[in-house]
């Protein structure tokens, strides 16, 4: 997987904001009415996504990293990642 492949999820499948404005590229996600940064590139970031980027960005997604390679590769879809965060959101939970 590379760095395209997560801007690519996160963008396009997830319809994230991307916001370029600072020294990275951060991506914020809004659900049920909140709003959520699911990810951070570096401006430089090209080829390979390393191990931790991937990691991290699927943990702020409320994925493990096999669900994200499955969003990645498109055998999750925005809906049943949507309804995967509800089922695991900590606010959810102190709410109930």
């Amino acid at each position: 997987m590379d760095y395209r492949d997560i801007r690519s999820t996160l963008v396009s499948k997830l319809e994230a904001i991307e916001d370029r404005s600072g020294n990275h590229i951060y991506f914020y996600l809004t659900i049920d009415g909140h709003d959520f940064r699911v990810g951070k590139l570096s401006h430089s970031s090209r080829g390979q996504a390393v191990d931790y980027v991937i990691s991290d960005t699927a943990r702020r997604l409320k994925l493990n990293k096999r669900e994200f390679v499955g969003l990645v590769d498109c055998e999750i879809d925005k809906l049943q990642h949507q309804g995967m965060w509800r089922e695991r959101d900590p606010l959810k939970a102190k709410i109930c």
